[in-house]
């Protein structure tokens, strides 16, 4: 919020016409800006930190205004008493005026990228596990943190990797062994369109975790089992409409088989452990 001064002359008191003039100075009525972000979750919108992408309503009191933007993004309309401000793809600190009649507000924002993603399991849903096999798996929900921004308009993709295997994982490798097997070396873009406060932002579609099975061959038929280990080097990347892409950190899908029947798969900090005389199971 900001106000401004302006200056009025009237002629000194008993003073001639070609006499200097007086100066008065009174207060112009500030230009305040209220936001509120489209998004209603995180459920505080006056909030001015927000993610890539995200929109946020402007409104000038009094109206009309015209708005200008410096640090990124953009805003539409140029001129009217409310505005949307759209966030760029980059991260920063942008700050919005809104010129009146002779008085001027401003309101800053700070814009946020996502910084990493985590992997939880969805526990609605079962563990896969083959009784009397050291094998386990499940279905995990991709969340992009910070979790105090909502990125609904970041679209994520995974680029494709090859397995690294160690020991009765070995005959999964004999050929090269894609995670995906995606055409073109990535995934279709998908939008994270939804989010949770205490949890991030998310796609919609769940994320398959399974070690696989060797086979008796490979493993043994019963403890001690032929040890093994697995992982991909996870890549994803993200973007905001037709931006270029950003890339996270890489993030290791790991599985082991260990000697005593236990198998573990691990993912964006999930981990999810059997063992081979738990019963039959599956997600």
């Amino acid at each position: 919020m900001s106000s401004c001064s302006c200056n009025s002359s009237a002629p000194g008191s008993g003073s001639s016409s070609s006499a200097p003039a007086a100066t008065s100075t009174g207060t112009c009525t500030a230009l305040t800006i209220t936001s509120q972000t489209v998004a209603t979750s995180p459920t505080d919108r006056a909030r001015t930190r927000i993610g890539v992408g995200e929109e946020v309503t402007l409104t000038a009191s009094p109206g009309p205004a015209t708005w200008t933007v410096s640090g990124g993004g953009t805003v539409s309309p140029a001129s009217g008493t409310t505005t949307t401000y759209t966030a760029g793809d980059a991260a920063g600190t942008v700050t919005i005026t809104g010129t009146g009649t002779g008085c001027t507000g401003t309101i800053t924002f700070t814009v946020v990228e996502p910084s990493n993603w985590t992997m939880a399991r969805d526990t609605a849903l079962g563990i896969k596990h083959t009784l009397n096999r050291p094998d386990c798996g499940f279905k995990g929900i991709f969340w992009v943190h910070p979790n105090d921004v909502n990125f609904y308009r970041v679209e994520i993709r995974e680029q494709d990797s090859l397995a690294v295997a160690t020991g009765a994982y070995t005959v999964f490798t004999t050929t090269p062994t894609l995670h995906g097997n995606y055409a073109g070396g990535f995934s279709a873009w998908l939008i994270l369109n939804r989010h949770d406060p205490a949890k991030g932002s998310s796609i919609t579609g769940r994320d398959t975790i399974y070690s696989g099975d060797p086979g008796s061959g490979a493993t043994g038929a019963a403890p001690p089992f032929t040890t093994g280990t697995m992982h991909f080097s996870i890549v994803f990347q993200w973007k905001v409409g037709s931006g270029s892409p950003h890339t996270f950190s890489a993030v290791r899908q790991e599985h082991e088989i260990i000697a005593d029947g236990h198998c573990e798969s691990r993912k964006g900090g999930h981990t999810q452990r059997t063992m081979y005389t738990d019963a039959t199971s599956s997600y």
